[in-house]
């Protein structure tokens, strides 16, 4: 399988905000990935604190800046970062800046 960004629809995400386009489905793997995407936000947009009970997802930040809070406790991404949320733990994001973002979700074991 081989795709380009640029030839992937953006959707909107589960969340409200922001849009993703999405490089890999849980439909498309075997593996325990639910999905590999492209997510775009705007400055000032939020992603509501919410919790993810059966996967954790992981945040590779490629441009812009980004607030996430983690169980209450906020860090920052920049380009480059690399951010891991447990499953079970309460995460919110907030675009500092225009921001884009490779998301992945994995179900735990």
């Amino acid at each position: 399988m081989l795709k380009h960004l640029n030839d992937i629809e953006p959707v909107a995400t589960s969340h409200g905000v922001g849009q993703k386009r999405v490089l890999l489905s849980k439909a498309e793997t075997e593996t325990g990935l639910t999905q590999v995407a492209v997510t775009r936000l705007r400055a000032g947009e939020v992603a509501e604190e919410h919790v993810h009970e059966t996967m954790e997802e992981e945040f590779f930040f490629m441009k812009g800046v980004a607030e996430v809070e983690i169980d209450g406790k906020a860090v920052v991404c920049r380009a480059g970062d690399f951010l891991k949320v447990s499953h079970g733990v309460g995460h919110r994001l907030r675009a500092v800046e225009d921001t884009e973002m490779m998301t992945i979700g994995a179900t735990i074991r």
